[in-house]
């Protein structure tokens, strides 16, 4: 199936956590010029391969990459995946395998990871929730990449 990345601006995380859009909605850039991606790197820094996990954390860098001057004086984004029209697992769930559930949620966002402007990394949970801070391997890989990317596109 056809793979598409994106990213889109958030207006605010309230204090259970639940994160909300921009109205009108605001998309980043995930490649120089383009707002969508129809795929990753699969070697990027310290990642390599084409698992579910790679992949997430490789179109993370690539988001912190290309939207990196916007998101300082934002409120951050969130990285949205999706396979064909379907949204990809979670972060948790590529990770840990907890939630079992079908790709065709209807409540589904293919919300992936949180990126603040501090350039800090979060799941995103039930849906449209701020998580747990990333692993510090995981946050060290993404920034690996992100060192890679900007080593290649200035």
């Amino acid at each position: 199936m056809v793979e598409r990345w994106d990213c889109i601006y958030i207006d605010r995380v309230d204090s259970n956590g639940r994160i909300y859009l921009t109205q009108p909605q605001e998309y980043g850039l995930m490649r120089r010029d383009q707002k969508v991606t129809k795929s990753v790197l699969t070697a990027c820094g310290w990642l390599k391969g084409s698992s579910n996990e790679t992949k997430i954390l490789v179109a993370t860098a690539m988001a912190t990459v290309f939207n990196r001057t916007n998101l300082k004086s934002s409120t951050g984004l969130i990285i949205r995946g999706f396979e064909g029209r379907t949204p990809v697992k979670g972060l948790q769930t590529a990770l840990i395998e907890i939630q079992r559930k079908s790709l065709r949620v209807k409540e589904s966002t293919g919300w992936v990871v949180y990126i603040s402007p501090e350039e800090r990394f979060y799941s995103i949970i039930n849906g449209r929730y701020k998580g747990d801070e990333l692993t510090e391997q995981q946050s060290r890989m993404i920034h690996s990449c992100v060192d890679h990317l900007l080593n290649r596109h200035g």
